[in-house]
């Protein structure tokens, strides 16, 4: 076992056959030049786009946790957001239900122009709309600085639904090398046989969480924080390993754009 002891995944497990996912799926990122990495870091947007989505941001966040029955300051930022929440954990979930599921309608600029982008990093034509039931969506994700709010190690297509796409985790506020996206560089390329896994979603630090967890792997992990910076995105294959992303900064939220995308 060489996972970090933050990752006590609970939950029955099982070890994978001798297959490599990305290997069996459409595999988005086969031509990518950081194919071997299964990730890279790239400029987002143009600066008046960036600008027009964040402006965006600032105001969308604060009315979904409006929408989740708290009251926010006039000045709130959402970088403080913990400050309002505290730890009150059931509070904090009924934001996240507000956070983790808009519909392409409400984001701040025409998706099309990630959806262009993240094409253009492909060179491959994606758009952020689930094969399954055409579900065109994207998720702030909010991890309070101290907190379990993040998830365990996994592989997101560890949930069928999720096979064949492609990810990006967008840093909003709160995101540094102490706190942004964590990842385990080539790991999707090792065959299921190498890793074990909870077989239905896994329990830890006593929350349970949809997506199976990893529970060994025979391999060093070797994660990484590639700390995208602002008007950046982090672009990977969720084939990859990741997660445990605490935030380990002592005063300041971190919120990220997360999107998933498939060929078009």
């Amino acid at each position: 076992m060489t996972t970090d002891d933050k990752n006590n995944v609970k939950g029955e497990s099982r070890v994978g056959d001798d297959e490599v996912l990305i290997h069996t799926d459409d595999n988005l990122i086969e031509h990518a030049s950081w194919y071997e990495n299964g990730y890279t870091v790239a400029p987002f947007l143009s600066n008046q786009d960036y600008q027009r989505f964040y402006s965006g941001f600032l105001e969308l966040f604060p009315r979904s946790v409006k929408k989740a029955g708290l009251t926010t300051p006039s000045d709130f930022h959402p970088q403080h957001y913990h400050q309002l929440i505290g730890d009150d954990y059931e509070a904090h979930l009924s934001v996240v239900e507000q956070t983790k599921l808009y519909d392409a309608e409400e984001f701040p600029i025409a998706m099309d122009v990630v959806e262009d982008r993240v094409s253009e990093l492909l060179g491959v034509k994606v758009k952020s709309i689930k094969p399954f039931n055409q579900e065109r969506v994207f998720h702030f994700r909010v991890i309070r600085p101290g907190a379990h709010d993040y998830n365990p190690l996994h592989r997101d297509v560890w949930q069928d639904e999720n096979r064949g796409a492609v990810n990006i985790y967008v840093p909003l506020c709160g995101s540094n090398e102490r706190s942004s996206l964590l990842l385990a560089p080539g790991s999707h390329l090792w065959p299921e046989k190498e890793v074990e896994r909870t077989i239905e979603g896994a329990r830890m630090n006593g929350i349970r969480f949809n997506v199976p967890g990893l529970v060994a792997a025979k391999k060093e992990l070797n994660l990484v924080r590639p700390n995208p910076g602002e008007n950046e995105m982090l672009l990977f294959t969720p084939y990859t390993i990741h997660g445990l992303s605490a935030n380990e900064n002592k005063d300041v939220t971190r919120i990220s754009l997360e999107m998933r995308f498939w060929r078009a």
